[in-house]
């Protein structure tokens, strides 16, 4: 279950019977939390979302994400996260003969996960996005221009009462400007080019708003939620509130659309 490549440390969920080409689902962790942490931060409900699920392992407990402004060791350092991301697709694409390759992430590991879409461009098939947006100006600072993004299916789920990654945008913990939820949802929409918003409502405290076409962006608004990753969990209530209306694994994996085993 734990592995190493090189230097770096992540685990490995499989299912026990792989299908030729399996899907593979990388999921990026928070700050302060490792891949242990996340997998028990989201009470292990995305081990099924693939049949590989790799859980990364970020130095110091963070990844060195987009944002200009990220006083943490992993920056310090200059860890190149983009590089390890490659590497881990190639060596278990090698190993499994792996097919789509999905990413997602969590606050800091959700900044990780948008930096790899401007800097890997291509690499992902798909991509989400907890708690976590853009930094605004010159807060967004990937190594590739924005010209170099291709169009990549994006969901967000992001709660309208998270108090590090505020909901309306702004400052955030010290690390420079974000942009809101929702303009963030806008920017990737431009980016996929995508169609016009429609919205609707599946949950009493849940409106998601998608812009359709072959590259669809998805923002799930959860009413008074918290910096959390819906999955039933009770957390830290510093956190603030989870929902119990539906898990986010379920509906990452429905956005990814069928598994390659299904």
């Amino acid at each position: 279950m734990r592995r190493t490549l090189g230097d770096r440390t992540y685990l490995l969920i499989q299912d026990k019977v792989l299908p030729e080409r399996p899907d593979l689902l990388l999921f990026f962790h928070g700050s302060m939390q490792s891949g242990n942490v996340i997998r028990r931060f989201t009470a292990g409900t995305f081990d099924a979302a693939c049949p590989l699920v790799a859980y990364p392992f970020g130095v110091h407990q963070h990844f060195n994400d987009a944002r200009l402004v990220l006083p943490v060791k992993a920056r310090e350092l200059g860890v190149d996260d983009v590089a390890f991301t490659r590497d881990l697709v190639a060596s278990l694409r090698q190993e499994f003969g792996v097919g789509r390759v999905f990413a997602a992430g969590f606050s800091n590991g959700g900044q990780m996960v948008m930096r790899l879409l401007f800097d890997t461009p291509g690499l992902l098939d798909g991509a989400a996005v907890f708690a976590s947006a853009l930094g605004a100006g010159s807060n967004h600072a990937p190594t590739n221009p924005d010209s170099a993004y291709k169009p990549t299916p994006v969901l967000f789920i992001h709660g309208t009462a998270d108090p590090l990654a505020p909901y309306a945008g702004g400052s955030s913990q010290a690390r420079g400007d974000m942009l809101g939820a929702v303009a963030n949802a806008e920017r990737f929409a431009q980016l996929n080019g995508a169609g016009p918003a429609s919205t609707r409502c599946p949950y009493p405290d849940v409106t998601v708003t998608r812009w359709g076409g072959a590259h669809p962006v998805e923002l799930w608004s959860v009413d008074g939620m918290g910096h959390v990753v819906p999955s039933g969990n009770q957390l830290d209530p510093r956190l603030g509130r989870n929902t119990s209306s539906f898990l986010a694994a379920e509906v990452v994996r429905g956005f990814f659309g069928e598994r390659s085993d299904a």
